[in-house]
């Protein structure tokens, strides 16, 4: 109702209507009655019919009048007098291209409807193609890995080629007592050690290298090496002794052969010092690695020489210093390398070969593990 009620609505134009109207039909009233009255007779008729005429054709004017006026006044009023087929025309060719409309956004519709089905694949495969990318990227890094841990094994190999060449050659010759820069044997001393415990521990140390270089040499030549002479810079070992004492944590002294030493004369030796820290606790895997048995050209013998040199290559990343001359960090003995062989051989199934320490490892070495198998 507030619509026909607004201040958009012609008042004034509706009540002159209502007053025209009203004002010809009590014209034509008051004619019709006149006529009536007065008898008169129109194109014959009773005087009766006479005023009945008179009062139709005054409300025929009081229409003609008012369709007049709103015809004059509003153009709506005479589109939809003289131009009612027109505006039916243009509603049907609305209504056709609002349903042509429908059915080409239905259509549209339809169309995004697929396009968003491609999307959602091709999300999909982006998806997808972003996971086979990081696990390229993961196995690349893997690869690096391996190809480092390989050079570094390689340049291993290499380098204990060089030592066995040179081990050889020294074998042939039978001139060469001790190889310069071998390690010929190593102690360590806790903080607070005293002054005079140093010094039996240097000469213990000494005494070690006669023991390890009579070890070395063959029988032949034992004879020659019965009074072992072992030199060291006298200046150098009192600095040695005063470091030691001055130290707050445990340290490691070393005792390496300054040069080649010849059968006969005294080992001069190289006293290095450093810190030591633990690198493995007793009874901590030093290494560890999955073999699956089942994979072709598996050997355990040959796993377990790969194992070890990993091991040792570990080991050295790790901190525990190698022997300068042969880069190895300890030795496996024979017995129990065979024993892990013959028990790696019944494992059927994928295994993990761990190396436990056998007791604390420190800086200094030297690594001694034991191995254990976890299927």
């Amino acid at each position: 109702m507030q619509e026909y009620f607004s201040g958009d609505t012609n008042w004034l134009l509706l009540l002159s209507l209502v007053l025209g109207s009203a004002v010809l039909a009590f014209l034509g009233d008051i004619l019709g009655f006149r006529y009536g009255k007065q008898r008169i007779s129109i194109f014959g008729l009773r005087p009766k019919y006479t005023s009945r005429l008179i009062t139709a054709i005054t409300g025929g004017l009081i229409t003609v009048i008012v369709l007049a006026v709103l015809s004059v006044l509003s153009q709506d009023v005479r589109t939809a007098l003289f131009s009612m087929n027109y505006i039916q025309q243009q509603l049907f060719d609305l209504r056709f291209q609002v349903t042509e409309s429908q059915a080409v956004a239905a259509q549209a519709l339809e169309d995004l409807a697929g396009q968003h089905e491609t999307l959602q694949e091709t999300v999909a495969s982006l998806d997808i193609a972003r996971v086979d990318l990081e696990t390229l990227r993961n196995e690349r890094f893997l690869l690096e890995q391996e190809k480092a841990e390989l050079e570094a094994s390689v340049q291993g190999m290499r380098e204990e080629s060089d030592q066995l060449k040179r081990a050889l050659r020294t074998l042939k010759d039978g001139a060469i007592a001790v190889s310069a820069h071998t390690l010929l044997a190593q102690c360590a001393f806790e903080p607070g050690t005293s002054r005079e415990d140093i010094l039996a521990g240097l000469e213990s140390l000494k005494q070690a290298v006669r023991l390890n270089v009579l070890r070395r040499v063959s029988d032949q030549a034992l004879s020659r090496l019965r009074n072992l002479p072992v030199e060291s810079d006298a200046e150098a070992e009192a600095e040695l002794v005063e470091s030691i004492l001055g130290t707050e944590s445990r340290c490691y002294v070393r005792a390496l052969s300054r040069e080649n030493v010849t059968f006969g004369e005294s080992i001069p030796l190289r006293l290095e010092m450093g810190t030591s820290s633990l690198i493995y606790p007793d009874g901590e895997p030093v290494y560890r690695r999955m073999y699956d048995p089942q994979e072709p050209g598996f050997q355990p013998e040959e796993v377990l020489h790969t194992f070890l040199r990993d091991l040792k290559m570990q080991t050295i990343r790790d901190g525990v210093l190698p022997d300068p001359a042969t880069n190895n960090v300890g030795t496996l003995d024979g017995e129990a390398f065979f024993s892990a062989v013959d028990e790696l051989q019944e494992i059927q199934t994928p295994v993990i070969i761990n190396a436990l320490a056998s007791g604390d490892i420190y800086t200094e070495g030297p690594v001694i593990i034991q191995l254990a198998f976890e299927e």
